[in-house]
């Protein structure tokens, strides 16, 4: 019978993750039938030909180049049988059987477009990975301080990320990819089939919700039965941390993606309240570095 998940797991140089992240999956996924596809993405490691042995549910393809997050998963959704499939982040594993239950719940629903489990830090604690898609608006109500007269509750439902509540369902703008659930039919209604590939890493997580909510109408989750321990930036070689590793990475793909999707005058008055909104806020170095990024990306762009 074929698979009723194909999970795609792209490896750039992380040989003992993602030997970790299969590992975990071969041994909390029961009751459902399911298959591993392992993109190298041109790695400089030796070793990856070993991890198809692993299983005879693992499918080694190999890629010439490094094609990037988005392109290395549509080369293995190329490859895929499942009528599920479920994009996961080498620097994951899984720590019950969320392939099945985030099967199951997809499959009953729909009106679910993406499902994400609970992603969570090696020691326990809930990665705030439910996320909305940036807005003008909302960036004002936070220069105004609109936040000091709502109630937990409104400004879960505004902000979300670390203010929403976890331990239920959330309904997301976006998602992290770390563990990105979907039906293999919602992807045959993107353009040309694929995922978008315009970011080689980086927003893309972002602009396929954006196509699953506004395009094709479906809902974003967060369901908080599966468990999955995501190792942030595992599977990411940059030295950069916090807000200088947002401002490299994240940044310049962002703001493309905000022009592209909200014009560019939109874009540069995002920029410019949220610029205010950090100088507004308590003097201290990295405040002020933030301040100025947003201003000058208001001015000049990116």
């Amino acid at each position: 019978m074929p698979p009723e998940v194909s999970i795609i797991i792209i490896n750039y140089n992380t040989l003992s993750l993602t030997r970790q992240c299969i590992l975990s999956v071969l041994e909390k996924t029961k009751d459902c039938r399911y298959e591993i596809i392992l993109v190298d993405n041109a790695s400089q490691e030796e070793g990856i030909d070993q991890l198809q042995f692993l299983s005879n549910n693992v499918k080694l393809i190999k890629s010439s180049r490094n094609l990037g997050f988005a392109g290395g998963n549509n080369l293995g959704i190329n490859h895929a049988s499942g009528e599920f499939i479920l994009l996961l982040n080498s620097d994951t594993e899984l720590k019950n059987n969320a392939i099945k239950i985030g099967k199951e719940v997809i499959n009953d629903d729909k009106k679910i477009g993406v499902l994400s489990g609970s992603l969570l830090n090696p020691d326990g604690t809930i990665q705030a990975q439910a996320g909305k898609f940036p807005s003008a608006l909302r960036e004002l109500s936070e220069l105004i301080r609109l936040n000091k007269i709502l109630s937990s509750r409104q400004k879960s439902k505004l902000y979300l990320g670390t203010l929403a509540n976890y331990k239920k369902i959330v309904d997301a703008d976006w998602v992290w990819g770390a563990f990105f659930m979907f039906r293999k039919t919602d992807l045959e209604l993107f353009p040309d089939g694929k995922l978008h590939a315009a970011f080689f890493m980086y927003v893309e997580d972002m602009q396929w919700c954006h196509y699953f909510k506004k395009t094709l109408k479906k809902r974003i989750i967060v369901h908080p039965e599966p468990k999955i321990v995501h190792h942030i930036g595992g599977s990411d070689k940059s030295k950069a941390k916090g807000f200088d590793r947002y401002k490299e990475k994240v940044l310049p793909n962002e703001y493309d993606w905000m022009v592209l999707t909200k014009g560019r005058l939109y874009t540069s008055l995002f920029y410019l309240i949220k610029g205010l909104h950090y100088y507004t806020l308590t003097r201290n170095l990295e405040n002020k570095k933030k301040a100025k990024t947003f201003l000058k990306t208001a001015i000049i762009g990116y």
